[in-house]
Order: C-alpha cells, then sequence, then structure tokens
C-alpha cells in the first residue's frame, strides 16, 4: 500500500475498446458486471510488499481493453478460459542433493545449525590447466574455496521451504474458478488474504479479478483449522496463508501479475520467495516466456530481488491494450527461461560459482595458499612485498608484481618503512599509554586470556573468534615490528572492548568496564 503514491488511471483513448462486463462466475461482494471504483487517494495499482518479502500486492485495474473480467482483449477466448491442471511439481529429493562435511548424502531432517554442500546437477568441468602454487605454498580445492553451503540464508530457506513441502506442511495449488465448491472456498479464501493484506485496495476490485474465469491463482495453503490471524478457510479444511492472483494471455505468451501476499504472520519466512518460483515455474511449464506487472514505488525493490527489470524485453504489440497504462507505477518484466529450474535456485548457482572457480585457477592464484607469518618470531618491520603472495598476486594499478607502498598512519609503512629513531620513539609512546591502561581500575578483566574454566565462560572461544587481551598486546609491543603506526596499536584495543561488548551484552557491568577503558586510551591516543 503505497504512502503518498497514488496510482491514477489515464482517460482511455478514443479509439479505446469498450469494457464487457460480466464475470461469470461468483464474486463474493457482489460486484460482478460492475466496473470497480479507481483506488483510494494514497494507494497505487500495487499494493506494497510487506515486511522483508512480501505483502507485495500488484493490481492490474481493468483499462479499456483489459480483458480482467471477461472483457473483450483480442486473444481467443477458450486459450484462457480453459481450467489449468494442478501441476505443480513435487519438491526435490535433499537426500540426493546435499552432503555432509564427509561427502556422504545427508539423510533425514536438516536445521539451519546443520553444515552440509550443495551437489549440483550440472556437470562441472574441471580446470584443465591451473596455475601451480610456488615453493612452500599449497592449493586449496573448489568445495574449500567456496565453504558450506549452509552458511547461505537462501540456502537455508530454500532446504527449509523444501522440507515443509515435502512432509505436506505447506502445499501450492492451482486455483481457477470452474464453478466448483472446493475452488469457490480456495478463491475466496484468497480473496480475504488479499483484501487483508491490501487494504487500500478495493474489495469490489479484489473479487473481481480474484474470481474472474479468465485469471488464475496459485494459493499457499496450510493444512488444519485457521489459526487466529495467520490466514484464511479453504477447502478441504485447509488455510490459505498467501497466494499470487495473474492473467495470462497465452497466445502472446506473457501474464500479467496482478495480486502477490502473504499473511502477516507467515511472512519472513521464505514464503514469499517461494511463491514467486512457483508462479515462474507455473508459466514456464505453460509455455509463457515473459511475466509483467505494475509496481508502486514501495514494491519495486521487492520485484528487482525476483528478477523483474525495468526494461521491457516483450516486443510492444503484444502487450499494447493488454496491459494498461497508469500513473504513478512501473511497469516491469522478468524473463522466463527454459532451461531454468525457478524452484531449485540455489543447485544453479552452486553449478555457476564451481566453474567461475574453476576459470579462475586457470588465469590466477585465487586457489593458492601462501604460510603466513610468525608474529611472535619477527623482530624487525616486515616489508609487504616479503610477505608471502602479495608479491605474485600483481596487485598493483599498472600490472607490475610487487606491492605498492602504503600511507596509512602518515608516511609509508610498508615499501618505505620508518627510521629506526622514529619506530623506537612510536614504541616508547605506546608502552607509556599501555601502562597506564594496565595500572587503571577497570583492566583487571582484561589483563590475561580469558580462562573459561575459571570464569564460566565456557563458550568464550565459541562466540569470540579472534581473543585479544592486554597481555597479548604487550607482547606483540615488546617484539617489535607489528604496531608500526597508533592505528594498528589502537585497532587491538578497540577489538578487545568489542570482544567484551559482544560476549557480555551492553548492559553487563565488564562491559562498563571496558568502556572506561576506552575513553581512557581514546584520550591517550
Amino acid at each position: 500500500m503505497a504512502r503518498g503514491v497514488t496510482g491514477k488511471r489515464k482517460e482511455p483513448e478514443p479509439d479505446s475498446r469498450p469494457f464487457v462486463g460480466g464475470s461469470g462466475g461468483a464474486s463474493a461482494s457482489g460486484a460482478a458486471g460492475a466496473l470497480p471504483p479507481p483506488p483510494p487517494s494514497g494507494s497505487s495499482r500495487n499494493g506494497t510488499v510487506g515486511g522483508a518479502l512480501a505483502s507485495a500486492g500488484v493490481s492490474s485495474f481493468p483499462g479499456t481493453s483489459n480483458g480482467a473480467a471477461g472483457s473483450i482483449c483480442g486473444g481467443s477466448a477458450a486459450a484462457t478460459t480453459a481450467a489449468p491442471v494442478n501441476d505443480v511439481p513435487p519438491p526435490i529429493d535433499l537426500a540426493t542433493v546435499l552432503r555432509s562435511v564427509n561427502d556422504a548424502p545427508l539423510v533425514g531432517p536438516v536445521g539451519d545449525d546443520d553444515v552440509y554442500y550443495l551437489q549440483p546437477r550440472q556437470a562441472v568441468p574441471v580446470s584443465k590447466r591451473p596455475r601451480p602454487p610456488p615453493p612452500g605454498a599449497w592449493t586449496q580445492s573448489t568445495k574449500d574455496i567456496l565453504g558450506p553451503d549452509s552458511q547461505h540464508a537462501y540456502v537455508q530457506r530454500w532446504v527449509r521451504m523444501t522440507q515443509l513441502e515435502a512432509k505436506g506442511d505447506v502445499s501450492f495449488r492451482v486455483v481457477v474458478n470452474d464453478g466448483s465448491k472446493d475452488a469457490l472456498l480456495n478463491l475466496l479464501g484468497l480473496k480475504n488474504v488479499f483484501i487483508k493484506q491490501l487494504p487500500n485496495m478495493p474489495r469490489a476490485y479484489v473479487s473481481r479479478l480474484v474470481f474472474d474465469r479468465k485469471h488464475e491463482s496459485l494459493a499457499l495453503m496450510k493444512p488444519g483449522a485457521t489459526p487466529v490471524g495467520s490466514g484464511s478457510a479453504a477447502a478441504g479444511g485447509q488455510t490459505v496463508i498467501g497466494g499470487c492472483c495473474y492473467r495470462p494471455f497465452r497466445e502472446q505468451k506473457f501474464a500479467e501479475v496482478a495480486f502477490l501476499a502473504i499473511s502477516q504472520t507467515e511472512q519472513v519466512l521464505g514464503y514469499g520467495t517461494r511463491l514467486m518460483a512457483q508462479v515462474k515455474e507455473r508459466a514456464k511449464r505453460s509455455g509463457l516466456t515473459h511475466l509483467l506487472t505494475c509496481a508502486d514505488n514501495n514494491a519495486v525493490p521487492y520485484f528487482k530481488k525476483q528478477g523483474f527489470s525495468k526494461k521491457i524485453t516483450l516486443p510492444f504489440p503484444l502487450w499494447q491494450g493488454r496491459i494498461k497504462d497508469y500513473e504513478g507505477v512501473l511497469l516491469m518484466e522478468c524473463k522466463l527461461h527454459a532451461q531454468v529450474d525457478y524452484l531449485n535456485m540455489p543447485m544453479l548457482l552452486k553449478a555457476q560459482k564451481c566453474c567461475l572457480v574453476e576459470k579462475l585457477k586457470e588465469v590466477s592464484l585465487s586457489h593458492v595458499v601462501y604460510p603466513g607469518l610468525d608474529v611472535p618470531a619477527m623482530r624487525k618491520p616486515v616489508r609487504l612485498e616479503n610477505i608471502p603472495g602479495l608479491a605474485e598476486i600483481s596487485w598493483r594499478k599498472d600490472g607490475r608484481s610487487g606491492a605498492a607502498p602504503s600511507t596509512r598512519g602518515g608516511a609509508a609503512s610498508g615499501a618505505a618503512p620508518r627510521d629506526e629513531v622514529s619506530l623506537q620513539a612510536l614504541k616508547a609512546h605506546l608502552q607509556s599509554v599501555l601502562d597506564q591502561i594496565k595500572a587503571h581500575g577497570s583492566a583487571w578483566p582484561f589483563l590475561e586470556p580469558v580462562n573459561p574454566k575459571e570464569t564460566g565462560a565456557i563458550d568464550y572461544y565459541d562466540v569470540i573468534k579472534n581473543p585479544v587481551d592486554l597481555s597479548s598486546i604487550q607482547t606483540k609491543l615488546t617484539a617489535g615490528g607489528f604496531y608500526v603506526t597508533k592505528e594498528i596499536f589502537l585497532a587491538d584495543l578497540k577489538r578487545m572492548v568489542e570482544n567484551c561488548r559482544t560476549y557480555n551484552g551492553k548492559t553487563h557491568y565488564v562491559t562498563d568496564l571496558a568502556c572506561q577503558l576506552e575513553r581512557l586510551f581514546q584520550s591517550k591516543l
């Protein structure tokens, strides 16, 4: 529901064809055969995207030649009114595509905390001529470079939705107004969801399009009775928790999305993304090549995430007169590809990433791992180009090998290190600041590394991946060669405070002590 955006219908052109009323189906609001009023001020042709995904309502107000409710659209009526078969494809068997850390098939329920890898269905070509590692270095496999797929939120949502579909906890059903009792009940439940989630849309208009025989709806359902505020009752004792209403133009090979919404209590769970994927797969299997919709300012970001673009590639004569232009909305298009499995996009993305990594092995050293620096053993500053791996990556803009001089902290600290006198003066100053910090009354929790047994913080090193304390800072400062600028020294102190805040929380008394130390060293540095 757009705020401050008004969807005003333009005046019909002189040669526009008249609208023919009459939906031929049941209308819950009694609006059949009557033109709905334009949307009220403050609403647009489309509703907004609620939450993170999808109370996205997009509406197609009937224009002069828009066949939204029994209009003359220039196409074959038989082609658009035929009842669709509910051929929603079954979910993929996760056991065939998920692998554990040991590369064994992952069987059984999969949780968000499980670590797993996706096994692409497509054969990924292996790099033919990977660049060999230099002496002392080694290579990483593509699996190790990409890491576990379970770390990605979009993969977790896809796995969760696939499991819910496989168990029957949610289901998708294609619904068209064929006059049957079940269809009318399902459409009534879907209409109630649209009206509730799109309050600025005229109820009569929503009813008219949902019950129109030329529109199809893809309903998202849950089994069982309707919990309060979580959906609307449907046929067979099920609950409609969301759905999409669209008008297919099969001869022109495109469909216009009219409404898309998810119940408020079911948002931000991945249902909206899965619903749009089902709509795309349904349209692709029906022979359609494009999806069109008109989005207001609030809905545009959502449709961009779902693959819609402002660029319209569908030839203008195919949609002219069928998609009516309105002020305050943006016509967007999603081009469908027959080779893409929209229900299993993570599988395709994994195959593409693997192909990219294999190709990079031939033109770069991205797969090569170099030994790190032994910081405690360092006795003098190390030039940047002497750090293993930096000289080989040729990251200078002029293309030559070698590291570019750093200007952090004033003078170059890598290729042109400071003189010994300056480094000794800096070290003395930092030692003075560190002594004042350690002598402060709030420094006692930070003098030594955290002992999980003594402090009871058993999971400290599971939560804090980069621990730092005053004793480790003292060790680096004494060894020399590490704190070549104040900024590096200050970064370690800040990380010590941030680690405390992350583990203990903002209101803990130890965090208060850390904040006192922070004010101290900020004033000194």
